[in-house]
C-alpha cells in the first residue's frame, strides 16, 4: 500500500519525467548561469552590476520573501521597496529613478501576475520567474533569475538567463552547499521510499529536509550549483513536468467549477492552485481542515510587514498540484478542498 501525502516538499523524481538519452534538457543554452538558490543568483547579479555597471539603487516590491529582501543589506546599493502586492500592481512611475544604474525586481506572483514594465526608458528590469520557469524564453526584461526547487524536484538550486545575451556572473564553489544538497537529496529519496511504503521513518527523512534548510539559510551569497544538483537537473524532462501539472490545474478548475470564487486569477501558467478567502478564520479553519485529510497548503510568502501585505498573506493559501499527482490524487485534492469549504460556510465562519 502507498502512502498519500500531498503538497510539501519534493520527493526524488519518477522515472517517466527523466529525460532519454536524445532529448534536449529545457536548460541547453548558453545565456544560463546556475546558482545555488535564487537568492543567490539575484545576489550574484546585483553584486556583478555594482561593479561592472555601476548599479546604484534596487526596487523590490514589499510582498516579497522577506529573507531575500534581508540578504541583500550588505551589498553597496540602495534597496528601496516599494508598496505593492498581487492585488495592487499599478506602479507609480514617477516614483522610480528611471537610469541605467537602476534595477527594478519585476516579480512574477504565482505564474499569474507582473508588473507593466513597458514605461520604463532606462531602467535595469530584472525578471524573477521562481513561478513561472516556462516564461524564460519570452521575457522581454534584461535579466531573469528564480529558484529552481519551488517547480522541479531537484534539492536546490537557482539560475540567471539574459533575454539580450548580457555577460552573467558565475557563482563560487562552497564546501557547505555540497552537503546541503546531500541532506535534501537524501531526504528526498527517503521520503520517496516513504511514500512507496518501502520506509517507515517519516522524522528521519524530515530531519534530512529539515537540516537542509537550516544550512541554507547561511548561504545566501554567491555560491554555484553544487554537482550533485547539477547532476539531477540535467536528467529532468522540465517539460513534460511543466506540461503534467498544467493538465492538473485545468482537472483541478473542471471539479471547483462551483467554488471559482474562492479561486485567484488561476490559469495553466499558475504555480498551482492559489485560492483566497474572505479572512484569516477562514483560511485557518480550511488549512487546518486540509491538513487532516493529508493535504498540505503553503502560505507564500509568510512574516510580510506592511499591513496590507500582512491582510493579503493572512487570506491566501496555495495547494500543489504539480507533475506528482495523478487524475486521482487531484479529484482526492478538490474533494477535500470543497468539504472544508463547506464545512466553514456551515460554521458561517
Amino acid at each position: 500500500m502507498i502512502n498519500k501525502e500531498f503538497g510539501s516538499d519534493f520527493h526524488s523524481c519518477n522515472q517517466e519525467f527523466i529525460l532519454d538519452k536524445n532529448q534536449r534538457n529545457f536548460f541547453e543554452d548558453e545565456n544560463f548561469s546556475f546558482f545555488l538558490s535564487g537568492r543567490s543568483a539575484l545576489y550574484a547579479l546585483l553584486q556583478h552590476g555594482i561593479k561592472n555597471n555601476g548599479w546604484k539603487k534596487v526596487y523590490i516590491p514589499s510582498y516579497y520573501c522577506q529573507d531575500v529582501i534581508e540578504n541583500l543589506s550588505n551589498l553597496n546599493i540602495q534597496v528601496i521597496v516599494f508598496r505593492s502586492n498581487p492585488n495592487n500592481l499599478i506602479l507609480d512611475y514617477d516614483f522610480f529613478e528611471d537610469e541605467e544604474t537602476s534595477v527594478f525586481v519585476n516579480v512574477n506572483y504565482f505564474g499569474v501576475r507582473d508588473f507593466n514594465t513597458q514605461l520604463f526608458k532606462k531602467i535595469v528590469v530584472v525578471d524573477d520567474l521562481t513561478h513561472n520557469i516556462n516564461a524564460i524564453k519570452i521575457s522581454n526584461a534584461n535579466y531573469v533569475f528564480g529558484s529552481l526547487r519551488k517547480q522541479l524536484p531537484i534539492p536546490l538550486g537557482g539560475f540567471l538567463y539574459s533575454p539580450n545575451k548580457f555577460q552573467l556572473p558565475e557563482g563560487k564553489e562552497s564546501i557547505l552547499a555540497d552537503q546541503v544538497a546531500e541532506n535534501k537529496t537524501l531526504g528526498m529519496f527517503l521520503k520517496n521510499e516513504y511514500l512507496q511504503n518501502r520506509f517507515s521513518n517519516k522524522d528521519l527523512y524530515r530531519s534530512y529536509y529539515s537540516k537542509a534548510e537550516e544550512q541554507l539559510t547561511k548561504l545566501y551569497r554567491d555560491y554555484k550549483l553544487p554537482v550533485l544538483a547539477e547532476n539531477i537537473l540535467e536528467r529532468l524532462n522540465v517539460e513534460e513536468i511543466f506540461k503534467k501539472k498544467e493538465s492538473n490545474i485545468q482537472l483541478a478548475l473542471k471539479y471547483l467549477k462551483d467554488y471559482l470564487n474562492y479561486t485567484f486569477s488561476v490559469d495553466e501558467n499558475s504555480l498551482g492552485l492559489l485560492l483566497f478567502f474572505d479572512s484569516n478564520i477562514q483560511r485557518d479553519f480550511i488549512r487546518n481542515k486540509l491538513i487532516k485529510s493529508n493535504v498540505y497548503p503553503a502560505i507564500l510568502w509568510p512574516n510580510q510587514k506592511i499591513d496590507n501585505d500582512i491582510s493579503y498573506q493572512n487570506r491566501f493559501l496555495f495547494l500543489h498540484t504539480d507533475y506528482r499527482y495523478s487524475k486521482e490524487d487531484i479529484i482526492y485534492i478538490t474533494t477535500a478542498l470543497k468539504k472544508s469549504i463547506q464545512e466553514c460556510q456551515k460554521q458561517k465562519l
